[in-house]
């Protein structure tokens, strides 16, 4: 194979992959589902090779697994899951806020500004999942403004996770009416280069969502329960 086919065929594995994050953004796969690659390859246009090979990659950040003999699946969610991001998220965000503060310069904060913009606009227009991918990308650039590039690619790996993981039913709902004004405060502190205030914002932000989302996961098992119970007596 020359180098002009391992292009190609790089290509075609990451136009596989991106339509596959695509389908799970959306929930157009879900959670518990088993993949078709011939299903996948058609929708796409591409061989099944490009989807394989792009479902080894979501496999390595564990959007999905292989079973033997049986195929690819969607991971299930997960309540245990869903905490050790955001404690890993918590963790890794408030680490940064020295190095945002001492790194901080006027185009890092002109481009936290515009990524606050794109949010509130987002929020504005009350369109979900512009509203999820704007609020992931203010949160990725202030990590970026740190410098911190093991970090930062750590961080993009647990949004990965968020974003093609967990369906709107699990996300933000209620807590959504906070967080404009949490992410207004968080860039006034980052503007005052107030570091102990920002690493307390961050951090009441980051676990106020963790624990909004684990009690609404709560909420949907009970139901869940109370459902079987009920057809139990059907």
């Amino acid at each position: 194979m020359d180098m002009s086919d391992k292009k190609k065929e790089r290509d075609l594995t990451h136009k596989a992959y991106e339509a596959i994050r695509q389908m799970l953004f959306y929930n157009e796969i879900v959670p518990g589902q088993k993949i078709k690659y011939n299903d996948l390859a058609g929708r796409i246009g591409v061989s099944m090779t490009p989807v394989i090979q792009a479902l080894k990659w979501l496999e390595f950040r564990n959007i999905v697994r292989h079973e033997p003999n049986r195929g690819y699946y969607i991971n299930e969610v997960s309540r245990k899951e869903i905490t050790e991001v955001y404690n890993a998220r918590l963790l890794i965000e408030v680490a940064l806020v020295p190095d945002i503060i001492q790194n901080l310069d006027r185009p890092g904060l002109k481009k936290l500004k515009v990524a606050f913009d794109r949010y509130k606009t987002a929020v504005a227009e009350d369109k979900y999942h512009k509203r999820m991918i704007t609020d992931m990308e203010f949160h990725m650039t202030l990590a970026s403004l740190a410098g911190c590039r093991i970090q930062l690619n750590i961080l993009q790996g647990l949004f990965d996770v968020l974003l093609l993981r967990y369906s709107r039913n699990l996300f933000y709902l209620s807590v959504m009416d906070v967080s404009l004004p949490e992410h207004s405060d968080i860039l006034v502190l980052v503007e005052n280069k107030d570091e102990k205030g920002l690493a307390r914002a961050l951090s009441h932000h980051i676990s106020g969502v963790r624990d909004h989302i684990i009690k609404g996961m709560d909420r949907l098992i009970i139901k869940e329960k109370e459902s079987l119970a009920d057809l139990s007596f059907l």
